[in-house]
């Protein structure tokens, strides 16, 4: 009887073990990640526009919300003026971010060595996440907006001005 149960301990013990193999393989970065790494490298300028912000606004201005086209928060992470080192790491996580499966990317233009990239993910029937990155040999910014964003507004979004100059994007 003993041997049965060693023999079964071990059987449980490998199916855990290969279980959390498996799921440590499936977990995914999110652009988030990205910024609470990146934002602390030497030099990084880093702005988050939360959602209290955001909410102050909407008690001054109720149109403030349909403005913001759902927008519940915008960060910006500016790298261009760290290291080397530090600008490849976030390039490799970026390219990280949009082979994982979690974000679909829906627009990158490639001029020279200018890379412009828009990742959004998609939550039920609204888009959670919009990841605007522009990366070339002077800058590379990401700017992250959350929020409850229709996708008739995502267009709107990706041609806004501001935000376009925020990410260098224009």
């Amino acid at each position: 009887m003993d041997k049965r149960v060693t023999k079964m301990m071990r059987v449980v013990t490998m199916l855990l073990l290969s279980m959390m193999v498996v799921s440590c393989g499936l977990w995914r970065h999110t652009a988030d990640d990205v910024i609470n790494d990146m934002r602390d490298a030497r030099h990084a300028q880093y702005v988050n526009v939360g959602n209290g912000l955001f909410g102050l606004g909407r008690l001054i201005s109720p149109t403030l919300y349909e403005a913001g086209l759902g927008i519940n928060s915008i960060q910006v992470l500016d790298l261009s003026k760290c290291s080397g080192n530090d600008r490849d790491k976030f390039r490799k996580r970026i390219m990280d971010l949009s082979r994982n499966g979690a974000y679909e990317e829906i627009v990158t233009r490639q001029e020279g060595y200018d890379t412009r990239t828009a990742l959004v993910r998609r939550d039920g029937q609204y888009i959670s996440e919009v990841v605007l990155v522009n990366a070339s040999d002077r800058n590379d910014v990401m700017v992250l907006i959350l929020g409850h964003i229709n996708v008739e507004n995502l267009e709107r979004i990706l041609n806004d001005k501001s935000i376009a100059s925020a990410s260098h994007l224009n």
